[in-house]
């Protein structure tokens, strides 16, 4: 077993009405699981791509190769080939699927009443982990979430020192990380083996833990780059509001839409089983002495553009955030690391206990 000298200390300073201190996003959770298939309607191939809860980036690379192999299965059922394709929705899992569209020769145009930076994807703190996501213990199902797991890591390793925002580090936690561990548990050897600790190398710690070793993808570069690529290669991106899945259907001119719509969803498809999960962060001032995550306790994600603080994790539609809660937030991570005295885990953190069914993907699946 090893023992590690204690590694930097963040700094804490905060104050939750400053101009872009605080974050907060909707995550588009499915109950049930996330929607990835194909179905006809109105003379047009609609392939649904959302709710994929709070691992949208993760298995973004993933999907967006499903995406693209439903397509080419289709040109080969019909032995028709149609350039022109639709993507709806903005957000990491419109930009990839239109990525990989691409690359076969089509012609992607990307329908969104919200530009990549207005997204909760851009939101997203970014660790490479299957977070807040339901999926069916089907065996076609687990065997399709291997399958996107396998090329989603693939893909996101193959772009560190790329520019696209990609890098691996070390992620310390006082429990075992679901959102990792259920990727050991599907697709064993694909991440390295988690490290006990016989205590967390941390001020203010004295408790066992674990070291994982995983990707941290930070979205102010990876949805930036996603977008200049794209229209570099000739996509265009349309500010559209759809009304219903009827204005879709009866106003686009392509015969293949990608419906990557996330939480709107629910109202443009008619999906009751989209549900919205705000998620908040604080972002502290960059500290690049900072290169590790630490997680399961409350988050912190040193970031280029910020040391981030999450989350919560709150039913709601309401997107704005609270900055109270953002405050709460650091003042318990600042009391983890003996920064200030310890205060209880916020009710609506996303590590509280009340909140594991959300939060642990392996509690909807079955091995």
């Amino acid at each position: 077993m090893t023992t590690l000298p204690n590694l930097p200390t963040a700094d804490f300073t905060f104050d939750p009405h400053q101009l872009g201190a605080c974050v907060a996003g909707l995550r588009p959770y499915r109950v049930g699981s996330y929607r990835l298939e194909g179905e006809v309607l109105a003379g047009k191939y609609v392939i649904h791509n959302y709710g994929h809860g709070g691992g949208g980036i993760t298995l973004s690379w993933g999907c967006a190769a499903k995406v693209r192999d439903m397509v080419l299965r289709r040109q080969a059922a019909t032995n028709v080939v149609e350039r022109e394709v639709a993507v709806l929705g903005a957000g990491v899992m419109g930009l990839t699927a239109a990525t990989l569209l691409v690359d076969l020769g089509l012609h992607v145009t990307i329908y969104s009443d919200r530009k990549p930076a207005e997204t909760t994807s851009y939101k997203a703190g970014g660790q490479w982990a299957v977070s807040i996501l339901e999926f069916s213990k089907e065996f076609a199902k687990v065997q399709e979430m291997q399958y996107i797991l396998r090329v989603a890591y693939t893909m996101f390793k193959a772009s560190i020192g790329k520019g696209y925002g990609v890098s691996e580090v070390d992620n310390y936690s006082v429990n075992a990380t679901s959102g990792i561990d259920v990727v050991h548990d599907l697709v064993p050897g694909l991440l390295p083996q988690r490290e006990y600790l016989p205590r967390l190398p941390f001020e203010g710690h004295s408790t066992s833990g674990y070291r994982y070793r995983t990707l941290l993808v930070e979205p102010p570069i990876f949805i930036p780059r996603l977008e200049r690529d794209l229209k570099a290669r000739g996509v265009t991106f349309v500010n559209r509001k759809f009304i219903n899945s009827a204005d879709v259907l009866t106003s686009l001119t392509q015969k293949v839409v990608i419906n990557c719509t996330g939480l709107g969803a629910k109202n443009l498809w008619n999906d009751p089983d989209m549900l919205p999960l705000r998620g908040q962060l604080a972002m502290l001032r960059p500290q690049p002495n900072l290169e590790y995550l630490y997680g399961q306790n409350g988050y912190l994600f040193p970031r280029n553009d910020h040391v981030v603080i999450g989350g919560t994790v709150e039913e709601t539609c309401d997107e704005t955030f609270d900055p109270d809660r953002c405050l709460e937030l650091v003042r318990y991570m600042a009391g983890v690391f003996g920064q200030l005295p310890p205060e209880p885990m916020p009710e609506f953190s996303v590590h509280h206990p009340r909140n594991e069914p959300l939060v642990d993907p392996r509690m909807s699946i079955a091995f």
